[in-house]
């Protein structure tokens, strides 16, 4: 199972810094940081960030890299990935049911606002291209191509980012330690 997680516009290095934590305790393969924090604060340089944060050599387990921009983020998604959108929309599953794909991509929008509807958008024509040529009923059996969806964890207020991906971290990998 690979999974990565990607922080869209993180407002602080101790947001990229927690989540880089909980990424090492629970496997994650990568972290994507776009834009945020690490553009204001180090002109995209993800290196000076990781000198100064990166209190348990988590890096030795974990890649880290920078984007910045969204749409070069989703021009460099893994190949055959699921790419899952957490945000509250009408269209995503709840957490507690989720089931989590093989080769999953995470991404967490900004705490503050959340994804804008241009940044949906920019999300769904990418996909859109992506299958432009693909039939609909071969997309729909098949996980040689990637796919996208929603998740959202039902809470009555908005989570913290670093929190948040902390918990969908930790279901994946209770569910793939069959603990649910």
């Amino acid at each position: 199972m690979v999974t990565n997680f990607a922080l869209l516009n993180p407002r602080s290095r101790e947001n990229i810094a927690t989540l880089l934590r909980c990424a090492q305790n629970f496997g994650v393969a990568s972290v994507a940081v776009i834009g945020g924090a690490i553009r204001d604060k180090y002109k995209g340089n993800i290196h000076k960030f990781s000198h100064q944060m990166d209190t348990q050599d988590g890096l030795s387990h974990v890649a880290v890299y920078y984007f910045e921009t969204l749409a070069d983020y989703l021009k460099h998604l893994p190949a055959q990935t699921t790419l899952n959108v957490v945000e509250t929309v009408a269209e995503a599953a709840l957490l507690e049911s989720f089931v989590h794909a093989q080769n999953a991509s995470y991404l967490l929008g900004p705490e503050l606002s959340g994804f804008t509807s241009a940044e949906l958008a920019q999300i769904e024509r990418h996909f859109a291209q992506l299958h432009d040529e693909i039939p609909t009923e071969h997309l729909a059996s098949t996980r040689k191509t990637a796919h996208l969806r929603y998740l959202k964890i039902d809470t009555p207020a908005s989570l913290n980012v670093a929190v948040c991906g902390a918990i969908v971290m930790y279901d994946r990998h209770a569910k793939a330690q069959g603990g649910r």
